[in-house]
């Protein structure tokens, strides 16, 4: 009767193990380019050479790696999973460092602004990430070309 039960509670922790354990969230391992930031009613939009130093790289276990145009950050990120191509994001604070970069850099307002992100939106194509802040909407293109 011990073997039994013994049995029956190993098979119930494996399912608890299988029914607990998700497929990577699919911004998991994706790289970004930005490419534009909106605030309110005006877009700045950005060259090439400058898409190139803003980037975010979405990686495992929740952690968001930034090149923040000449400075590199990190913080922690955690998404819902999303309902046509929309859903909810969480981005910690960023650390980074502090080096001063040649003007036009958006560095510093992606390091800012960043953690105050409530939203995406993941275009059917996955070529465009928006993440909206409240204030800011950040556009970013993937960076897999």
């Amino acid at each position: 009767m011990l073997s039994k039960a013994l049995v029956a509670g190993g098979a119930l922790l494996g399912l608890t193990a299988c029914a607990t354990s998700s497929s990577p969230h699919q911004l998991t391992g994706s790289e970004w380019l930005l490419v534009a930031i909106d605030t309110s009613g005006s877009t700045t939009t950005l060259t090439r050479a400058l898409q190139a130093n803003h980037r975010l790289s979405f990686g495992e276990q929740g952690l968001l790696a930034l090149q923040l145009d000449c400075n590199r950050g990190r913080a922690s990120w955690a998404a819902g999973k999303p309902r046509n191509g929309a859903g909810r994001i969480n981005i910690g604070p960023v650390a980074s460092t502090r080096a001063l970069c040649r003007d036009p850099s958006f560095g510093d307002q992606m390091a800012s602004s960043l953690s105050d992100a409530k939203s995406y939106v993941l275009s059917a194509d996955r070529r465009e990430l928006v993440i909206e802040t409240g204030a800011l909407r950040f556009t970013f293109a993937t960076a897999a070309e």
